[in-house]
C-alpha cells in the first residue's frame, strides 16, 4: 500500500505522518527525513527529502518557489523532466517497502503529477490519500508566527493549496480519507480508529497519545467568522468529506 499524506503547510501532516511511520507504514528514514525536528514541530516533520526536492524542482522548472510563499502560482505544473527520477524514488520504495507513502506540503501542488505517475505504473490501485486540513485562519496565524506572512496572502495560499489538491484527488478517484486538525486533536482515539480502518491496518492506541498534544495548536482562532467566500466554500466542502471519512 502506498499513502500520501497531503495538506497545507501548518495543517497537520507532520503528526499525520509520524502516526503512520510508527503505524508500519514508512514514511522514510533517519537518513532520508530532512529537516529535523524544530521547536515549531518538536516532533519531527517526517518528510522523505527525496519525495520533498523532487516537488520543489517540479515546482521551480514551471516558475514557482515553495519559501517565496507567493500565492500566485503557475497554472501549468509538469512533471514530464523529472519522470524518470519520480519513477526511479517509487520503485526503490516498492522495493524495500511493503506499506509505505509520503508526507509534503508541496504535494498539494503537484499532486496530479504523482498520481498520473502512479497510473502509469500501474500502482495507482494501491494508492490512498490522508487528506489533512486545518481552519484556514489558524493556519494564516501559524504562518505569520513562523514566517511572518500577511493574512491575505496565507488565507489564499491556503485556498490554493486545498482548492487544487481536491481537484487531483477528484481527477484521479483515488480513495481519501479527510481529517481536520481540530477534530485529530479532540478527538484523537475515536479518529484514529477511522482512519486506521480505512487503511486496513491494526491501530495502536499508545502511538497517538504519544503524538497528539492538543496545547500544541497555539495558533487557533477563537473567532472563526472569516467571510472569505472561497475559505467558506472550500471549508464546507472538506466537512462534507470528513464527515463522510467519518462515518
Amino acid at each position: 500500500m502506498i499513502v500520501i499524506v497531503v495538506g497545507m503547510h501548518r495543517s497537520g501532516t507532520s503528526a499525520v505522518a509520524g502516526i503512520l511511520h510508527l503505524h508500519g507504514i514508512s514514511m522514510g528514514s533517519e537518513k532520508t527525513f530532512k529537516p529535523k525536528p524544530l521547536p515549531q514541530n518538536p516532533m519531527g516533520f517526517y518528510e522523505n527529502f527525496g519525495f520533498r526536492k523532487l516537488s520543489d524542482k517540479i515546482l521551480y522548472k514551471a516558475g514557482y518557489k515553495v519559501k517565496s510563499f507567493n500565492s500566485i502560482i503557475p497554472q501549468r505544473i509538469s512533471a514530464e523532466r523529472y519522470s524518470a527520477k519520480m519513477e526511479r524514488l517509487i520503485d526503490q520504495q516498492e522495493s524495500e517497502q511493503i506499506h509505505w507513502g509520503w508526507k509534503d506540503p508541496r504535494v498539494c501542488l503537484t499532486l496530479h503529477c504523482w498520481l498520473g505517475l502512479l497510473e502509469n505504473m500501474e500502482l495507482l490501485h494501491k494508492t490512498k490519500i490522508v487528506f489533512t486540513y486545518r481552519e484556514a485562519d489558524s493556519v494564516a496565524n501559524s504562518l505569520k508566527r513562523r514566517d511572518g506572512l500577511r493574512k491575505k496572502e496565507s488565507i489564499r495560499l491556503w485556498c490554493e493549496y486545498n482548492r487544487r489538491a481536491l481537484i487531483s484527488i477528484n481527477q484521479n478517484l483515488v480513495k481519501t480519507f479527510y481529517l481536520s486538525y481540530e477534530d485529530l486533536l479532540n478527538n484523537p482515539i475515536d479518529l484514529c480508529q477511522k482512519l486506521f480502518r480505512f487503511l486496513e491496518v491494526d491501530f495502536k492506541e499508545t502511538v497517538v497519545n504519544r503524538f497528539i498534544d492538543p496545547n500544541l495548536n497555539r495558533s487557533a482562532i477563537k473567532d472563526k467568522s472569516n467571510d472569505d467566500l472561497s475559505v467558506v466554500a472550500i471549508t464546507e466542502s472538506l466537512n462534507k468529506l470528513s464527515a463522510k471519512s467519518l462515518r
